[in-house]
């Protein structure tokens, strides 16, 4: 008769640290005003979300914040739906699941930043990914088209954020023979399409002054007129708007925000390496796959969010990885025979102490940059 095995907490460990992680900086909240931006005057780019709640006449602080809440916790949940497998399945896997999940730039880092746009983005990509495990291929790389569009919809910058990691997927799909090449040709070329009409159609028809008054008058919260500013600006205002944000402080930050992440990184890269070459991938898609989850590191370009950028990039390496081990046998026993050798609590500790990585840096380089500083 087989032994019951004991329930643990250790699968539940990145659920309660992103817990921790989400009380996220509400106080002047750069994602309340994509609540009161809708297609009332017009499409435009980012404003799904507000066209959603567009029939709420107003909107109190409380109840944004439980929206906010109710969109994490789905997010949070979602996760644990779509990666399920991984986590229960023995100690062995169940690591590997919670050192990828746990890391600075993964279930922290969503809680962290906390608002809109990017958990609406996260739980988009959750959605996609079941789709891909749940789905024939090729039914897969249909429905996951409208999401995609949809996170479009919602964020321009979903192309560059996640997107990449659904291309990647749909790599290895082709690379197996389990997708036809033309149905990924297709999903990207659609998909394509799809961001040049948002950001061709999407352009504000009319004075940011005006949308911001009727956000105003739709709740008790303060609204940051930046959000709708950068709408009607044009490609050299924003550049020149994120040349001002990039002040002294901030390369401080980023700069110990490396520092106190080089081992993170470095154990990130190692278990993409491991798993690519367990999935047998051949060098040219070790490469494409690679630069791939590099990209979305382009929009430090047009976005002074640097870590919300870096920590995209992570996510999307962190959930190729638990894809592969999940999907394919060989993956998912070459990680747990690094993670039967590795001292994976000490990896876990440090991944934890690390803190989330949101849009002004790690919290613990800021905690210790405000306390050398005094300010």
């Amino acid at each position: 008769m087989e032994a019951t095995q004991r329930p643990s907490l250790l699968p539940w460990t990145p659920l309660i640290v992103a817990a921790f992680a989400s009380y996220g900086p509400v106080g002047w909240n750069y994602g309340f005003a994509l609540y009161f931006l809708n297609y009332n005057h017009g499409f435009v780019k980012r404003g799904f979300v507000g066209e959603l709640f567009s029939p709420f006449a107003f909107l109190t602080r409380s109840q944004l914040l439980l929206t906010e809440y109710l969109f994490l916790a789905a997010a949070f949940l979602l996760c644990y739906a779509v990666f399920r497998p991984i986590l229960f399945r023995n100690r062995e896997t169940a690591m590997i699941a919670v050192l990828l999940l746990s890391a600075p730039a993964a279930l922290p880092h969503i809680g962290y930043l906390f608002a809109q746009p990017d958990v609406t983005l996260f739980l988009l990509l959750l959605l996609c990914l079941w789709m891909l495990f749940t789905m024939p291929p090729i039914a897969a790389t249909c429905t996951t088209i409208p999401l995609c569009i949809l996170a479009l919809c919602t964020h321009e910058a979903y192309s560059l954020m996640f997107y990449p990691l659904v291309v990647a997927i749909l790599l290895e799909q082709c690379r197996t023979r389990r997708l036809p090449w033309i149905a990924a040709i297709a999903h990207v070329a659609i998909i394509g399409a799809a961001f040049v009409a948002i950001l061709h159609f999407g352009k504000l028809k009319i004075s940011p002054d005006i949308i911001l008054q009727e956000a105003l008058a739709r709740t008790n919260v303060a609204i940051q007129r930046q959000v709708y500013d950068v709408m009607a600006s044009s490609f050299a205002e924003q550049r020149a708007l994120v040349l001002r944000l990039y002040t002294p402080g901030i390369w401080r930050l980023l700069a110990l925000t490396l520092c106190i992440a080089a081992p993170y990184f470095f154990l990130l890269g190692k278990l993409l390496r491991r798993s690519m070459r367990a999935a047998i991938m051949p060098s040219w898609q070790q490469a494409i796959t690679s630069l791939l989850f590099f990209s979305p590191l382009l929009l430090c370009y047009l976005g002074h969010d640097f870590t919300r950028w870096i920590g995209a990039a992570c996510i999307d390496a962190s959930l190729f990885i638990l894809f592969l081990a999940q999907t394919n046998a060989v993956v998912c026993n070459a990680l747990t025979q690094w993670a039967a050798s590795e001292n994976t609590t000490a990896w876990l500790a440090y991944l934890i102490a690390a803190g989330p990585m949101g849009a002004t840096g790690i919290r613990s380089a800021e905690i210790f940059f405000t306390a050398w500083s005094g300010r």
